[in-house]
């Protein structure tokens, strides 16, 4: 019986309103991250400074799994939300206040560049300047015939102390949970996975068979339970380097290059 989280003090799945066709997926990721919370109980050790029950849990946001394609956004940690639910923390961010923290949507490069991109991708990869703001595309996000996508951090411990990437930290997390990370991505069964900068940590993640190398984005065909999937490796999406042609453009070419090599 799937427990949503109100009354669990560990957040396994988000507390926002998923259709009734996704649930069965809900409660498969609600098992896996029990099971890698226990895990990471039995092994507190190894935290740096955390404990199991700081854990940010991730997945998909409601109606992934109708999209034209199914997008999988991997990043390296969340940040200042030890002990809460990644996706329970940002989806009233894209769909209501349109602000991350004190920051407006628009002007964040990180969450700005996953909402356009993903929205490039599912409608065909028109050119940038035709896809819409991120806070347009906001307002219909994550409810039927809107935008959705699925988005989980290489570490599932939070950094909580700066800006800087905690590396101890995501390292840490990293090497307790190579074998849940491969089982998330085959739950979430992601047709396209964008990877940002998580250099060898990707390998976790299933089979990798390389396709295309470029200086911005690497392109490998990914087996994860079943699943294939084109993961590409991008640059850091906070990185300062233009939307168009320092991401969504490589990201563009290497989706119609397997495209093409699919035909």
């Amino acid at each position: 019986m799937r427990n949503l989280g109100y009354n669990d003090p560990v957040k396994y799945v988000p507390s926002i309103c998923f259709p009734d066709n996704e649930k069965p997926k809900l409660d498969l990721l609600e098992q896996l991250f029990r099971e890698w919370h226990q895990y990471f109980a039995n092994n507190g050790l190894a935290l740096e400074k955390h404990t199991a029950d700081d854990m940010v849990f991730d997945g998909f946001y409601p109606h992934y799994f109708s999209q034209k394609k199914r997008i999988l956004f991997i990043g390296r940690e969340p940040r200042g939300i030890s002990g809460r639910n990644y996706l329970d923390e940002l989806y009233p961010c894209y769909h209501d206040t349109k602000c991350v923290g004190n920051r407006p949507l628009n002007s964040h490069a990180f969450h700005r560049r996953v909402i356009r991109i993903a929205y490039g991708i599912v409608n065909g990869l028109p050119k940038w300047h035709d896809i819409p703001k991120a806070t347009k595309i906001g307002d219909t996000f994550g409810v039927a015939d809107g935008l959705s996508f699925a988005f989980m951090n290489i570490s599932k411990l939070s950094n909580d102390g700066g800006w800087q990437a905690d590396w101890p930290v995501i390292n840490a997390s990293h090497s307790l949970s190579r074998e849940f990370q491969c089982k998330e991505v085959a739950i979430l069964e992601p047709q396209v996975v964008i990877t940002m900068k998580l250099e060898n940590t990707i390998y976790s993640l299933g089979e990798m068979t390389p396709v295309h190398d470029s200086n911005l984005a690497k392109s490998f065909w990914l087996g994860s339970g079943g699943n294939r999937s084109l993961l590409i490796e991008t640059s850091h999406f906070s990185a300062r380097r233009g939307d168009n042609a320092g991401f969504y453009e490589p990201i563009r070419d290497a989706i119609r290059r397997s495209e093409m090599a699919a035909l």
